[in-house]
């Protein structure tokens, strides 16, 4: 307010002033404005030095030695951002733990559980989240997946690019691909309580990704296009050799449009290895630690999703995701695909429910039906940072000693967000 007040009286006297008394109300402008940027220099230097007792005086010496300072930078902006993320809920089937656990899905094998494993309570995992700027080139990211049973792994260790030419990004690391829609998500940022059934039984619960490396282009085009391409280490359990000189090679080309209202967005993914197989013996049981490679396991993805905005705070969104794999085993190509559809409604700030759609259609020869599950859920997020989630699913795509069986399952699962974390993917 002094600011405007002082350059509102200068001005006024200029336009009455002659070109001598012009000059030196320049002068004086140009004055008040040095001062007044000392001055805000002055007061960002006070607001960084750590708060003291109210009964100690410090000089601008003082206050300058408590601050630890390297190339300018205030030790505490080097600091980077910590959350923590916790779930965990309430779990009811209609099965033991003990034959949920030994569930099998055709042709795929035996499920790997992560979340919700027992009836009753469970807690599921803390997320560690830590990332921060490097320097003017790169961010760097960290997350530590802690199980509810105390195990800890690094989930993602990576590191991103900042300051590249031509929409060019780099990512190295540890870190989940970008294949799809979902794969690159965490689990406290899924529409749904649980994995999709066509990524699960392709990916895993951790999905696809692992050691590797990343280049992404975001095209200079009026709507957002994007292509990338990545190389991992291999995984077996993704369905590709884990020999040394393997690796997994996954590209894809992503956009986002507008149409009216509506925001429409759409990817195709593609991913590439050489095929690994579990050997067996005589007796059809498998043998540990004995693979072969046959040929190639490739993986085609499509997905689009649509986004319409309601009055106030609420929305629908239409989500679909198909993939495809083709599998070189022995003589043959096993040709497994799936996919979902689910349909969110955003209702206002604290209201959302959903229904949700699994169907594997297409597995192995002697395998006809589909197996397919059904989901509804309703969220409730009293803020931004805390969500509670009641979920019903009807799955048809389990089989319990060797018998299909309909499994009916209820969860009720929080949760907590503590800390500066990131937005999450769009």
């Amino acid at each position: 307010m002094v600011k405007k007040s002082v350059l509102s009286l200068v001005c006024a006297s200029a336009l009455f002033a002659s070109d001598t008394e012009l000059e030196q109300l320049k002068q004086q402008m140009m004055q008040l404005q040095q001062q007044l940027s000392e001055m805000q220099k002055h007061i960002q230097t006070l607001e960084a030095v750590p708060a003291v007792a109210s009964n100690e005086t410090l000089s601008d010496e003082e206050m300058l030695q408590k601050m630890a300072t390297k190339g300018g930078t205030t030790v505490t902006s080097l600091l980077p951002d910590i959350a923590l993320i916790l779930n965990g809920g309430y779990t009811s089937r209609n099965v033991t733990n003990t034959q949920y656990a030994n569930a099998s899905i055709p042709g795929f094998g035996k499920m790997e559980i992560q979340n919700n494993a027992k009836d009753g309570f469970n807690l599921n995992y803390g997320e560690v989240a830590m990332s921060s700027t490097v320097d003017p080139y790169f961010d760097a990211s960290a997350i530590f997946h802690i199980h509810g049973d105390g195990t800890m792994e690094v989930e993602e260790a990576y590191f991103v690019t900042r300051a590249l030419d031509y929409g060019l990004r780099v990512k190295a690391g540890k870190f989940k691909s970008a294949f799809g829609r979902v794969n690159e998500k965490h689990h406290h940022a899924w529409n749904f309580e649980d994995q999709e059934l066509v990524n699960n039984v392709f990916f895993g619960p951790d999905g696809l990704g692992g050691e590797g490396a990343q280049l992404q282009w975001a095209a200079p085009t009026p709507m957002y296009l994007m292509a990338g391409f990545e190389l991992f280490n291999g995984n077996a359990k993704q369905g590709f050799s884990a020999k040394e000189s393997a690796s997994t090679a996954v590209g894809y080309l992503k956009s986002s449009v507008d149409v009216g209202n509506a925001t429409v967005l759409a990817g195709l993914s593609y991913a590439q290895g050489k095929s690994e197989v579990q050997n067996t013996d005589g007796l059809g049981n498998l043998i540990v630690d004995s693979f072969t490679d046959y040929g190639q396991t490739r993986l085609y993805g499509v997905d689009v999703t649509l986004e319409y905005p309601l009055e106030g705070y609420g929305s629908l969104i239409w989500q679909n995701e198909w993939i495809q794999r083709n599998k070189d085993v022995e003589t043959m190509t096993q040709k497994q695909a799936g996919y979902y559809s689910e349909l969110m409604y955003k209702i206002d700030e604290n209201w959302a429910t959903g229904v949700r759609y699994d169907d594997l259609y297409k597995n192995m020869e002697n395998i006809s039906h589909h197996l397919n599950r059904t989901s509804v859920k309703v969220d409730y997020k009293p803020f931004e940072f805390s969500r509670f989630r009641l979920q019903y699913n009807q799955d048809h795509s389990k089989y319990i000693d060797d018998q299909a069986k309909t499994i009916h399952e209820v969860m009720l699962n929080y949760t907590l967000e503590l800390g500066a974390h990131g937005a999450h993917a769009f």
